[in-house]
């Protein structure tokens, strides 16, 4: 913008850059991390159980998911949430496998 008239000039308004948003409020970004990890501490006691709860912290997760770009601050605990729920999903198969081998 070569304008003279918007006096760009020495103000310093191009440094400042555009407003960083706040992805760490996204809507069930928080719950759905809780849920994962209670579904996996449930999975070492009552596996069928924790399958729902999982499966009800990854809804959460996902929905949070959907709304935060890659990258931006706040999707780590989404990702973290998604691995719980993986973990908690890959431990109740084990235990079940183990239950009939056993």
């Amino acid at each position: 913008m070569d304008d003279p008239r918007a006096k760009m000039a020495g103000n310093r308004l191009l440094s400042l850059g555009a407003p960083q948003a706040d992805w760490t409020k996204a809507p069930g970004r928080v719950p759905g991390f809780w849920i994962s990890l209670l579904g996996l501490m449930l999975a070492v006691l009552f596996p069928v159980p924790a399958l729902v709860v999982a499966a009800v912290g990854l809804m959460f997760t996902l929905q949070a998911r959907r709304v935060i770009p890659a990258g931006a601050v706040g999707s780590g605990l989404c990702l973290a949430a998604l691995v719980l729920s993986g973990v908690t999903l890959a431990v109740v198969v084990l235990r079940i496998v183990l239950s009939i081998v056993l």
